[in-house]
């Protein structure tokens, strides 16, 4: 099977003004910076705490609403997932309505309703509202948790955490979580399966009836209503929600770093590095650094700044590099990003740092600052556009306590910010000397580049989940080589004697796909015949057969004839090919160590007749083989696509895989083989091409 991978461009439309004077005009200087006039809202409060913000716009007959909860941050800890799931069973059905009940009742009034784990957000028509209120309310008041629902949350986050272990920038925010809070702050834990599969049905009910209290809430009620409809509405359906005290979580802010310090997540067959140079930051919301910070964020690291510019545009390491500085009630973070080539790792770190320091060093130039500032406040101008806004403007400033002018203020404070602002906060919140530089990538390829960021202690290594790990083997042990490793597969299987037995064999599979099985069935006779069916409901889709030295593919009917090089490239997924490698034109290469799934695995290099390449990996103690991964060369880069051999189980005397796992893209396919037979005296006729 082949996988596609599709990349997609953002094409970008640059309109150029020209002139017919040929000298060069200065533009006149920026004006003074309006008060911004923002949208009025009515504002009270229930005798439960729950803060209501009313905004009247009658543009369109539309009311929108959204409810935060202003709860601090959960340490969830062997349960990690746990806020996520009570976010999903949130809308799964209440002790009124069941889910279905809940899905028709909405999509009859043309509404939307979404849950997270500190709020809802619902909108619909006006003359809708009453009755999609009752539904947020119902929702929120009254949700009824089932094992049902639970269930498929565990699974549907088992599927999503299986196929980011393939994912090189989820890899790097496990990493970055990890390294830059810790697994003892709320920020710093890591899902996995074992954490999700830990959630229990009470665990959920518990944090609802911890944090889902009144008290805390603030909702925002947009569009064509007036305040005085939506308090009388408001009251009638939140008013007998009950407030309780809620548990104010504090936790330790993150000690700051003395020196660099590189961590790799080792991805073998990466050609790519995904990087990024991270740390915590004390940047409150609304703190007197916050616009300044913003603003030189931007130029350092926003669309088309200094970043992009140097790495992408003068050196060519990337596509795109940028960075981001957020400000949190806890810890704030700093982390400049960018995916470079393996062998230009090192050198993309050079160059984040060194405009890093620059900013500390040099004044921005006055007319690079107003650029940015022209674009902080178009952007703003548009936010001003939606009136839900001014509701959240106003939430922002109670939750935050910001000053009570601070919105209505913040364009005359971006003007205000001068070149030496800039460079202030950025000898404050730029640290290129005291950050964690992290890597995912081949480390074999980067390690030694690395070191020389990392002087005062080892490298340190990391897994899928942001768990340390071992160093990789950078050599293979004395005495191991491609002989030896073949050895012991064949050893494994079941020994050479009874491999030479097998004359043919037929494998029948199923591969469960998203919303549908397919039934896969295998016949191979001897080296040079073999025939694969892919069938859905008894209709053959596809269609794989080789006799001798012509093959087919048929596929949905249109026929495809192999080229030599696919035919030979196609016969090495015959099971006995590990035994004529030498005949079918393979070259083999074995020089290193890998892990798997956190076991150690020779890694087999074999570089085919068409010149692609693929690997095979051998349990270093088994001696079973447990990982394919087949690579094609594209017009963008290198493709590539993982199998996994699982559940090893002897059929007369022999030991097959009966569970096969197919990465493609972010999706994991697994099947399950449920016949495994061995000599059946297959007739040639069965593999003629059609």
């Amino acid at each position: 099977m082949k996988k596609y991978i599709s990349i997609f461009f953002l094409a970008l439309a640059v309109s150029l003004g020209t002139s017919a004077q040929t000298t060069k005009q200065t533009p006149p200087p920026a004006g003074p910076a309006p008060t911004i006039e923002l949208g009025k809202h009515e504002f009270f409060t229930l005798s439960n705490g729950l803060k209501v913000y009313v905004v009247e716009n009658h543009n369109l007959p539309t009311v929108a609403m959204s409810l935060v909860l202003d709860r601090a941050p959960v340490l969830e800890g062997e349960k990690a997932g746990l806020t996520s799931a009570a976010g999903y069973l949130l809308r799964t059905g209440t002790t009124t309505r069941t889910k279905d009940q809940l899905d028709e009742q909405i999509d009859f009034i043309g509404a939307s309703l979404n849950t997270s784990s500190s709020g809802v957000s619902a909108s619909g028509l006006k003359k809708h509202f009453p009755k999609l209120l009752e539904l947020t309310a119902d929702v929120v008041l009254r949700p009824k948790f089932t094992q049902e629902e639970l269930d498929k949350f565990k699974k549907q986050m088992a599927s999503n955490l299986a196929s980011s272990k393939d994912d090189p920038a989820t890899l790097e925010g496990n990493v970055q979580q990890a390294l830059l809070y810790g697994k003892n702050h709320p920020y710093g834990e890591v899902l996995t399966e074992k954490t999700v599969n830990n959630i229990a049905l009470a665990d959920v009910q518990t944090y609802y009836n911890a944090y889902f209290r009144p008290n805390i809430g603030y909702l925002a009620i947009v569009g064509d209503i007036t305040p005085k409809d939506a308090k009388k509405l408001v009251k009638q359906y939140f008013g007998k929600w009950k407030k309780a005290d809620v548990p104010q979580n504090t936790y330790p802010a993150p000690a700051p770093l003395a020196a660099n310090q590189v961590a790799i997540v080792d991805r073998p067959n990466s050609v790519q590095s995904n990087i990024s140079v991270a740390y915590t930051v004390d940047l409150k919301p609304g703190s007197p650094d916050a616009i300044a910070a913003s603003l030189m964020n931007s130029i350092l690291g926003g669309s088309f700044a200094r970043l992009d510019a140097n790495l992408r545009e003068k050196h060519a390491y990337t596509y795109g590099s940028n960075s981001s500085l957020s400000s949190d009630r806890l810890t704030g973070r700093f982390s400049a990003f960018a995916s470079v080539r393996n062998t230009v790792t090192d050198s993309a770190f050079t160059q984040i740092m060194f405009e890093m320091d620059r900013l500390r060093k040099e004044p921005v130039p006055a007319q690079e600052l107003q650029k940015v500032k022209n674009m902080i406040i178009g952007s703003f101008a548009r936010s001003l556009e939606n009136p839900l806004t001014a509701a959240m403007f106003a939430i922002n400033t109670a939750r935050y306590n910001l000053p009570k002018d601070y919105y209505a203020n913040y364009l005359k404070n971006v003007a205000a910010v001068t070149p030496a602002d800039i460079q202030r906060v950025a000898q404050q919140y730029l640290q290129p000397e005291k950050a964690y530089l992290v890597a995912v990538g081949n480390a074999r390829e980067i390690t030694d580049k690395l070191k020389r960021f990392n002087a005062s202690q080892p490298i340190a290594y990391f897994n899928a989940f942001g768990e340390k790990t071992e160093a990789p083997m950078m050599s293979l042990p004395s005495g191991v080589n491609v002989q030896t490793v073949l050895a012991a597969y064949i050893n494994a299987i079941g020994g050479k004697a009874n491999v030479e037995k097998v004359k043919d064999l037929t494998i029948k599979r199923t591969m469960n796909m998203p919303g549908a099985q397919l039934a896969v069935t295998v016949l191979q006779k001897g080296v040079d015949k073999s025939l694969l069916t892919v069938s859905y409901n008894e209709n053959q889709i596809n269609r794989v057969a080789i006799n001798g030295s012509k093959g087919t593919i048929i596929t949905q009917g249109q026929v495809k004839e192999m080229s030599p090089p696919e035919l030979q490239d196609q016969k090495l997924d015959n099971w006995l090919s590990f035994l004529n490698y030498d005949q079918l034109g393979v070259k083999l290469a074995l020089n290193q160590v890998e892990k798997v799934d956190g076991r150690d695995a020779y890694k087999l290099e074999l570089t085919l007749p068409s010149g692609k390449r693929a690997y095979h990996y051998f349990d270093k103690e088994t001696g079973l083989k447990i990982r394919e991964v087949a690579t094609e060369q594209t017009s963008v880069g290198t493709a590539s696509q993982t199998t996994d051999f699982k559940d090893y189980r002897e059929v007369n005397g022999i030991r097959f895989p009966h569970q096969i796992d197919l990465h493609i893209g972010s999706q994991v396919i697994s099947s399950t083989v449920h016949s495994v037979e061995i000599n059946k005296n297959l007739k040639d006729d069965v593999f003629k091409l059609k």
